[in-house]
Order: C-alpha cells, then sequence, then structure tokens
C-alpha cells in the first residue's frame, strides 16, 4: 500500500490547529498568521495541495510547532521507506545541499525508528 504524503502531511496540519492547547485554532487565524489564504491551507488540510518547505515552514511557525511536526503520522514500518523518496524529492527542488538534505533524511530516520 502505498502512502499519500501529501495527504498525510495535510492531515496532519489539521491536527495540530485543531489540537492546539488552549483553544482550537480556526483556519482564518492560522492563515492569517502563516501568510497564506485560507482557501489554500484548506487545500493543504484535504491533501489537495502539496505546500512548498517555506510554507510549511511558516504554518510551523504560526503553530509554534517544529517543522518535523508534520512528518510525525502513524505508519506501518513497511512503509516509512517510501516516506523518504517524495521527502528527498521535493527537497532536490527545493535546491538544498548535498549536507542539508543528509541532516533532513537522518532526522527523518531519527523520527521514525
Amino acid at each position: 500500500m502505498k502512502v499519500d504524503v501529501v495527504a498525510e502531511v495535510g492531515k496532519r496540519v489539521r491536527e495540530l490547529r485543531d489540537g492546539k492547547p488552549g483553544a482550537k485554532v480556526t483556519q482564518r487565524e492560522l492563515a492569517g498568521k502563516a501568510g497564506i489564504s485560507v482557501s489554500f491551507l484548506s487545500m493543504i488540510e484535504r491533501g489537495e495541495r502539496a505546500p512548498h518547505l517555506e510554507t510549511l515552514t511558516k504554518i510551523a511557525e504560526a503553530l509554534g510547532v517544529p517543522l518535523m511536526e508534520f512528518f510525525t503520522f502513524d505508519a506501518d514500518p513497511g512503509k516509512l521507506e517510501p516516506l523518504y523518496r517524495p521527502l528527498v524529492n521535493a527537497c532536490r527542488k527545493q535546491r538544498l545541499s548535498k549536507k542539508d538534505l543528509d541532516r533532513l533524511v537522518s532526522v527523518a530516520r531519527t523520527m521514525f525508528a
């Protein structure tokens, strides 16, 4: 079974937004803090759009969570390796250096170990 990383990240964004301690954060509030439109945030949460790394960083900052929180979702160990490939491909599109890419993959492996 193939894991849909875009859908899983979107689901995680929604979980973090809904589970914010103290009060639920609305899509409007989060979108405003992250500097994106409500409709784009909604598409991200539904897994219809894949946000750029910069956008995910802004969302993480707006939620007050580390970026890696978007990649901590339940998956069977046998499904984890395919998760790395889309992440690595996305990082290559961002033209990250090999050193930065190696660090990111190392963090991902540590998170899922």
